[in-house]
């Protein structure tokens, strides 16, 4: 069992905090987890991504082929596109990505992340949106224990964010799920 993951967008998207919390649900799960992000040169506004490998053994860190590629912005899509296995998936953020993708072989989910986090009630919560539609097309982790593990990200001050990001996570899951 091999599980290829990559997560892509701008810096400040919270892309590095959802690849965060999936590895960590799956090493608590008992796999073998290896998470290895990247940030582009900018200090605002950036490129980042993250490429995780779940596995029930330790093997090679690198990607070779993804099963699923997150994209909250168009040029990580124009960038990474090519790197999804064919029949992968692509989870696309419709808010802000107007382009096609070109690839024809694998199966797109579009999914309007900002938009949603706006319905939720907290734009910041676009990354959980993110993640929720993520949860939908994995079968190594459980959504329920990744809800439990966004309680370890606030600290007691900020207590009252974790029900929002929560519900973020559901609403994501709920509308990826609609699209299968």
């Amino acid at each position: 069992m091999r599980h290829e993951l990559i997560f892509s967008g701008i810096g400040g998207q919270g892309v590095m905090l959802i690849g965060e919390l999936l590895c960590s649900t799956a090493v608590k799960e008992g796999y073998t987890v290896t998470f290895a992000p990247s940030y582009g040169q900018e200090k605002r506004g950036g490129r980042t991504m993250c490429q995780i490998v779940v596995s029930g053994e330790m093997g090679s860190p690198v990607i070779s082929a993804a099963d699923l590629l997150m994209v909250m912005d168009e040029k990580s899509l124009v960038e990474y596109e090519h790197l999804v296995k064919e029949q992968g998936y692509i989870i696309i953020n419709s808010s802000l990505i107007s382009i096609e993708p070109t690839r024809k072989d694998v199966q797109i989910i579009k999914v309007p992340i900002n938009d949603l986090a706006q319905e939720v009630g907290n734009a910041k919560t676009a990354n959980m949106i993110a993640l929720g539609a993520v949860l939908q097309f994995l079968n190594f982790v459980d959504k329920e224990q990744v809800k439990t593990k966004v309680v370890d990200q606030f600290p007691p001050s900020k207590a009252h964010l974790v029900e929002i990001n929560q519900k973020a996570i559901e609403v994501g899951f709920a509308y990826a799920a609609s699209t299968k």
